[in-house]
This record gives structure tokens, sequence and C-alpha cells, in this order.
């Protein structure tokens, strides 16, 4: 089994860690895969797609206020130092300093949404993208910033000590969770007057949530000009479900080419079934791998 190793990149003053997945030393196969972790989370939540994707270059960015980037004293400000603009920007950073030609970009949940701006405002970084269970379309178009944030920002967890934090992982994953996700689990805390929090901040996340509503899914879709798929629960909450749905049917009409898919898990659908989802990032994958290879004839 192949060692995810960590690697860190400064851009602005701020750390940027990332973990990397080196590909088998006799895999050729391209393009790379760069995946990008939700809203409480970190880059340790892809290990299972990960290692099933042994034959290509795969790297997880710890994204702004998550796992190991920016924890003090390299910190982003408050709150331009999360705005969206930023996170695009650090996905452009890496890809270029780490030689990341033309990745397949995947994002899950709120890191979903970030892959979708990505894809869609950068044409040339990407040659794919998979969007895992993230909001098909605007939350502006289901309920107000108000009532935004109280779905959206339930109080931030304190944990006694990290066998209380793993026991809240547990819960939140169901039947998903293994003594696998222990290292997810140590890289979204820090200590705290004895006790241990997420590292995503308060502050932090109410601006990352700001610029999760503000995104504009209808019309980023029809600006996505590479191989995509949208992968989607059918077990969540009533209410996203119904957005989900409706969002679905304007996705028709406004990219017809993209593909989607259901699965029948709950939201975190990486870790239910990581062989599936490795199989769908090579499937969006191979067209690009296929053009790269290919030659003009001879003239």
């Amino acid at each position: 089994m192949r060692e995810p190793r960590d690697g860190s990149l400064e851009r602005g003053g701020v750390t940027l860690h990332y973990v990397e997945w080196p590909a088998e030393p006799t895999a050729t196969r391209e393009p790379p895969i760069l995946l990008l972790h939700g809203l409480s989370s970190n880059s340790r939540y892809w290990d299972r797609v990960a290692l099933r994707l042994s034959d290509r270059r795969v790297v997880a960015l710890d994204q702004r206020g998550h796992g190991f980037t920016g924890r003090a004293p390299h910190a982003p400000t408050v709150p331009k130092g999360f705005a969206m603009g930023e996170l695009v920007e650090d996905v452009a950073f890496m890809v270029a300093e780490l030689g990341l030609d033309a990745p397949v970009v995947v994002g899950h949940s709120w890191g979903a949404t970030v892959a979708l701006e990505v894809v869609a405002t950068q044409p040339g970084l990407a040659s794919g993208l998979v969007f895992i269970d993230g909001p098909v379309q605007g939350a502006s178009n289901l309920f107000s910033w108000e009532d935004a944030q109280r779905i959206m920002q339930p109080a931030l967890p304190r944990f006694a000590d990290f066998a209380a934090a793993v026991a809240a992982s547990r819960v939140d994953f169901g039947d998903a969770w293994g003594e696998d996700l222990e290292a997810f689990v140590k890289a979204r805390i820090v200590p705290d007057a004895g006790d241990l929090i997420l590292t995503l901040t308060g502050p932090a996340r109410y601006e990352l949530l700001k610029g999760l509503y503000q995104s504009q899914p209808e019309v980023l879709w029809p600006q996505v000009e590479v191989p995509a798929v949208v992968l989607l629960a059918l077990r969540s909450f009533a209410r996203i479900s119904r957005s989900t749905e409706a969002g679905v049917e304007r996705l028709g009409g406004l990219a017809a080419q993209i593909q989607i898919k259901w699965f029948d898990t709950p939201h975190d659908i990486p870790l239910y079934l990581p062989a599936e989802i490795a199989a769908e990032i090579e499937r969006v994958g191979q067209p690009a791998a296929a053009a790269g290879n290919s030659e003009p004839a001879a003239g």
C-alpha cells in the first residue's frame, strides 16, 4: 500500500498544506488528480479514494481554515483571506507549483462548489471535473442568508479528548466509519484551553459559507468545457434532496453534456463507495488522457 506524504507551499503568507499519493513507479497514467474536501473536513478524508487510484498522481489540498493549512501564525486574514477568489487562486497556484498538468479536479460538498468555480473560471487549468454531492443550484434560490446561517452554522463542537473526537466522527459517518479515518480526525482538531476544537473557526466558517451562498452554479455550469460528472447521494435531508432534484432539472437545460449519477448512500459517498468514486474519476480522466496521447497525422 502506498503511503501519503505531506507537503506545503507558501502563498501570500499562508501555508498551504497538502497530502500527495505518488503514482506507482511503473505508472504512466495521466492526468493527475486534485481532490478538494468539504467544510469542516481535510485532505485525509480522501484516503480511501486515493488508494484506489494507484496508477495516477493524486494530491489533496487542505483548504483554508482546514487541516494544517493556515494555522497560526500563518492564518489568512478575516474576511478577505477566506473569499472564494482566494480559494480558487490557491488551487491555481498549487497546480502550477506542483506541476499538476491539467488535473481532473474533484470536489465533495462545499469542496464541489470550489471545484466548479475553479474549472468554470480558470479555462485550461483542468482536464475534467467530478462534482460530488455539492449544491447543484445556488443556495440563494432556496432561502435567505439569515435562514442559510441557521441551517448551515450549527454550534462548533468541543471535545474532552481524542477519544471523544473519534466518537463524534463515528456518529457522523455511521456505517462508513473505520479506524482508517483516525488520521482524518487527528488532522481536524487543535488544542484549546484543555479541550480539543476543530481547526475551522467560527469567523472563518462564516466567510466560507458566505462564499458558498453567493456562488452561482447556474452561471458556472455552462462555462464548463471539459468532461464532467455530477455524483449525488439519494439519502440526504429532505429539504436538500428537493433542492438537488430541482437543480438537476435546471442543469439539464443549462449544460446537457454534463452527466449525472445517483448513489444510494448518505452525503459522504466517497467514504461509503470509494471504489465507485475512483472509477468515476478514472472515467472522466480517460478523454483527457486520450487527447494528450494523440498526435497529428504525418502530412
